[in-house]
This record gives structure tokens, C-alpha cells and sequence, in this order.
């Protein structure tokens, strides 16, 4: 830090997708867990409750609550949905590109956990 103001580093590696991801209070997103990519999630705005669970280890559920500032790292082979407990915003990230057919090839839906 300095007179000019700050840096905060997200994410260093290999990043193929960067997107904005908006929720109305009560809208949940993801339920699916990628093969390969992992996925950073920065909240810009709003409160979100995270879950997730690995598909390979305990069967234990983490339960966060994030809120602007805030940068998730979901790895891949993880289970994760988001549930917006206010009108949210969120930078979402990637390491495999949204575009083409690879972001649906590595995305594996679920249906509840």
C-alpha cells in the first residue's frame, strides 16, 4: 500500500474465463462440480451462502457466507452451490473457457447434496 491506494492479487495461474454473475435474493446457482477446471469466485456485492463437498472424500458439507471482498477457491472434483441471501454479484473465474463446449464437457450436474 501507498498514497495511490492498494493491490490485492486474486489469483495467480491460468485463467480462461473471467464473468459476472448476478443473483436475486433466494437464487441459487451451481449444484454441479467441474472435472478439471477449478473456479474462483470474488463477491463484488451482497451476502451468498457457499456449500460444498468434495465427490471423493468425507461427506462432509462446508457451509460459508461471503460477502463483498471475499474470493472462493472451488477446486476441481468439488461439489458447490450458491444461494444469494440478498441481491448478489459475483466476479466468477475459471481455468477452462466458458465458450465452446469444454465448460459444459467438464461440468458435472447434481442433484441435491
Amino acid at each position: 500500500m501507498d498514497e495511490r491506494g492498494e493491490i490485492y492479487d486474486l489469483v495467480e495461474g491460468e485463467i480462461r474465463h473471467i464473468g459476472i454473475v448476478t443473483f436475486a435474493p433466494g437464487a441459487v446457482r451451481g449444484q454441479h462440480y467441474h472435472k478439471r477446471s477449478t473456479q474462483y469466485t470474488y463477491v463484488l456485492r451482497g451476502r451468498l451462502e457457499l456449500r460444498t463437498r468434495a465427490i471423493d472424500g468425507p461427506s462432509t458439507v462446508e457451509t460459508h457466507v461471503l460477502g463483498p471482498g471475499d474470493l472462493a477457491t472451488v477446486p476441481a472434483m468439488t461439489i458447490h452451490v450458491f444461494r444469494a441471501l440478498e441481491p448478489s454479484s459475483i466476479m466468477d473465474a475459471t481455468t477452462l473457457a466458458r465458450g465452446r463446449s469444454g465448460y459444459e464437457e467438464d461440468t458435472v450436474r447434481v442433484e441435491s447434496f
